[in-house]
This record gives structure tokens, C-alpha cells and sequence, in this order.
């Protein structure tokens, strides 16, 4: 990427999340309505259900701090918070605050949709952001009340508490206010996340109705929470639209499971109901199962749907 682009970042390819609140302003990060916000039903609030057949992944970027801090090692898949253009600046070695107006420590949830566009929720100061943008070429404009920079196609729009980029102009900057129709009032994406865990500190959805996947799967999520003991678990839910497929995704897990396979003793379970959940849980280790390693290597989602 270069200096010049980096304000608007790319998308990792994969994200986020899910669950039935709409996300609000978001406040001081010591507030009630501020902690509100932090989650994955927050953060899946912002995202318009249009955008649902796409990869969303999602970041508690305060916990996912504080996870880095305390193991690098364990959680190093997670180390650029879900925000590549911080990234970017401490890979050229630039103080963010500088490159981009913001850092990490302002940002409360991250959500990447598919592999190029990007929705921050935090405390931003709007003139620090675009200051710093326009330093680089950006040139500034005004869409639905909030400064919009451009620069070769990409786009950021900003407000005190959302934060949205694109990388191309072919793909839709997502809202800074909370979507009217999103991902979080989709009954899949709610069962997913309620099977994933509301305190997620990391969570990919991998395309809900994806091209290809296993016949009768709807949509499957693979979300990380961390005990109070620091111990971090992951869990893959795959909701189903039938017993059957239910079971036809079981049976393409429960190999991995085996005596010797890199998922040993991992538990593959079927849900009840019309549509039911299928879940597998691991317990994550620096020794190969990482925490966000499934967006790199992809050894269950290729399971059930193609690689993309």
C-alpha cells in the first residue's frame, strides 16, 4: 500500500458479527453507553443486510488490545486490531496519531466486509483525521453532513464515533449511523452469534448463502472468547436448514477431531430445532491453533465452502 493510500486502508478478507441491537453514537469509552457499544451485536447493527452474503469480521479492539499485550505469542493472527491502516503506519514506522489522526486505543469494535471496505466504531477527533488525510492528498468533500476524503477511488467518511472506508469506488462506503435493515435482524446471523457468544473478542462470518458450500448450510461463524483465566477458546457454528444438513456438516468436522489431527478432542455437536446450529470448540494454543489463524490457513472453512 502505499503512503498515500494508507488513510484508507484494505479490508482483510474476512469479518464480523453479529446480533439484533442497532449500533448508536458511540461515547466515552468509561460510559455506559459507551461499553454498550462494544459487541458484536453493536457491531453488526452497522452493517446493512445487503452486505450479509459477504465475509464480515469483527474486533472488540479494546480486548484484542490487552490480548496482544499479555500473549503476543498466542494472539499474534490478532495483532493488527483489525485496523490495517494502524498497521500500515507501525510497519513504516509512523506514529498513527500522526499518519491517521487516530490510533487503536480509540477505536472500540472493527468490522471488515469482504476485502475492501472497513467500519471503525470509537472516539475519533474528526478534524485531527481529516487534517492528517488531507497532509497526504486527500481531498476533502461533505456527504450527509460528515467530511468525506477521497483519493484514486478510496473513500473515508468520519464522525466523532464512526469511522467508514472503502479502497475502490465500486464498492459502497457503509454507514456512519446504524443500518436500517442490517445483518443483525437476519435470523441466521442472530443464531450464529448467539452460538458464538456476545463477549467475543474476535469473530469471522463467512458469507451467508455462499456459492458453493455444503448443501443445507445457511451460514457458519468461527468466534474466540477468553476466560478469566486467560484461557481462550474457539468455537465454529454452522447453522443448517434441516437435521440433515445438519448432519452432513457434522460429518465433514468430525475428522478433523480425530486421534492425531491438529483438532484432537474437539467436540462436534448438533443443535434441535428447524434450522439447527452445529458447533465444534477448541481450546486456542500458540502452537498452531491461534486465535484468527482460520482466516489465514482456512483448515475448517474449507470444509463447507469454497475457498474465495
Amino acid at each position: 500500500m502505499s503512503t498515500n493510500r494508507r488513510g484508507a486502508g484494505r479490508a482483510v478478507s474476512a469479518a464480523a458479527v453479529v446480533a439484533a441491537l442497532v449500533v448508536t453514537a458511540a461515547c466515552g469509552a468509561d460510559s455506559d453507553a459507551g461499553k454498550a457499544d462494544i459487541g458484536l451485536s453493536a457491531a453488526l447493527g452497522g452493517i446493512p443486510q445487503e452486505r450479509g452474503g459477504q465475509t464480515l469480521t469483527y474486533w472488540n479492539v479494546p480486548e484484542v488490545l490487552r490480548l496482544t499485550q499479555r500473549d503476543g505469542q498466542l494472539y499474534a493472527a490478532l495483532s493488527g486490531f483489525g485496523i490495517p491502516e494502524v498497521s500500515q503506519a507501525r510497519y513504516e514506522e509512523e506514529p498513527a496519531r500522526d499518519a491517521l489522526g487516530f490510533d487503536e486505543s480509540m477505536v472500540d469494535t472493527s468490522v471488515q466486509v469482504g476485502s475492501d471496505a472497513a467500519r471503525l466504531t470509537g472516539r475519533f477527533d474528526v478534524s485531527a483525521v481529516t487534517g492528517a488525510m488531507k497532509g497526504r492528498g486527500w481531498t476533502e468533500t461533505e456527504s450527509d453532513g460528515a467530511p468525506l476524503l477521497t483519493q484514486d477511488g478510496a473513500r473515508v467518511s468520519v464522525s466523532s464515533s464512526v469511522r467508514s472506508s472503502v479502497a475502490s469506488q465500486n464498492t459502497a462506503l457503509l454507514p456512519l449511523t446504524g443500518a436500517k435493515a442490517s445483518v443483525a435482524a437476519d435470523p441466521a446471523y442472530r443464531a450464529a452469534a448467539g452460538c458464538i457468544g456476545e463477549d467475543a473478542y474476535h469473530a469471522t462470518f463467512y458469507g451467508k448463502n455462499r456459492q458453493g458450500q455444503l448443501s443445507g448450510l445457511t451460514l457458519f461463524a468461527i468466534g474466540a472468547r477468553a476466560g478469566d483465566d486467560g484461557t481462550s477458546t474457539e468455537r465454529l457454528c454452522a447453522v443448517t436448514r434441516s437435521a440433515e444438513a445438519a448432519r452432513a456438516v457434522a460429518v465433514a468436522l468430525r475428522p478433523e477431531t480425530a486421534a492425531g489431527e491438529r483438532f484432537a478432542g474437539a467436540r462436534v455437536e448438533i443443535g434441535g430445532g428447524s434450522a439447527p446450529v452445529v458447533t465444534m470448540q477448541w481450546t486456542n494454543s500458540a502452537s498452531g491453533l491461534r486465535p484468527g489463524s482460520q482466516n489465514q490457513t482456512a483448515e475448517l472453512p474449507r470444509l463447507l465452502a469454497p475457498l474465495r
